[in-house]
């Protein structure tokens, strides 16, 4: 085989491809469902610890019982003590029920989960399985929220109008990198959906992932020119 028919034939599969990619990209059918994903890790000032942590030390029971008893100056019984002091406790253990014993330190993996419905019919049966079980918020397109209290793996929604968004926020008591490696999958009555991952870069990576599509074109264009040159080389060759 000469020179010149390698050369041909390296371009004919360049075409080739490219009608295959053209054709693909014409007749592919888009997801009826999309999902945009950012994980984080949440953090909250230091000030705020240092509040709970007097605030608890405040509310001790030996030291409220000493306060009120001084207050009281000996006119109050013991149980009539205990009781105020079960008055001035309870907002607290309200607030700090489980499951937050520790404040806000066991949920500070968040993930937000952005749906959009990109067709004009409803979507039915829209499920999400979480790679861990989290406490969940979810809130419509008119801004109706649905808060659940327990902490749950599937997070199902009825029906998502057409054209509808829908975001979904899970705070996961789960090491940050166990959350991320996990499975996650959403899906609907009539199939899956896309999903899109969001991850955030600083430094040299950030620029690299702001300017992937630009680097993926320079690169998709430094390989056609490679092989443009190296077709005119065989056929100077073969001449």
């Amino acid at each position: 085989m000469s020179w010149e028919k390698v050369g041909k034939s390296l371009v004919g599969l360049l075409v080739v491809g490219a009608c295959a990619a053209g054709l693909y990209t014409a007749f592919k059918e888009d997801p009826a469902l999309e999902a945009r994903l950012t994980y984080a890790y949440l953090t909250y000032p230091s000030q705020f610890s240092e509040r709970i942590s007097k605030a608890n030390d405040l509310l001790r029971y030996e030291r409220l019982h000493d306060r009120m008893s001084d207050i009281s100056d000996g006119l109050l019984s013991h149980q009539q003590v205990d009781k105020l002091i079960d008055l001035a406790q309870e907002p607290y253990a309200q607030l700090f029920a489980k499951p937050f014993e520790a404040g806000l330190v066991d949920h500070r993996t968040g993930l937000l989960i952005e749906l959009e419905n990109t067709r004009d019919t409803p979507l039915k049966d829209v499920q999400i399985r979480l790679p861990a079980k989290g406490l969940v918020q979810i809130r419509d397109d008119a801004g109706n929220d649905i808060i659940p209290q327990t902490a749950t793996s599937v997070v199902d929604i009825a029906t998502l109008g057409a054209g509808e968004d829908c975001k979904v926020w899970v705070y996961f008591d789960s090491d940050y990198s166990q959350v991320r490696q996990g499975a996650l999958s959403i899906r609907h009555a009539d199939g899956v959906a896309q999903v899109r991952a969001y991850r955030e870069f600083i430094g040299f990576p950030a620029t690299v992932a702001k300017y992937s599509q630009v680097l993926v074109a320079a690169l998709a264009a430094l390989v056609l020119a490679v092989l443009g040159l190296g077709y005119s080389s065989l056929r100077r060759r073969s001449t």
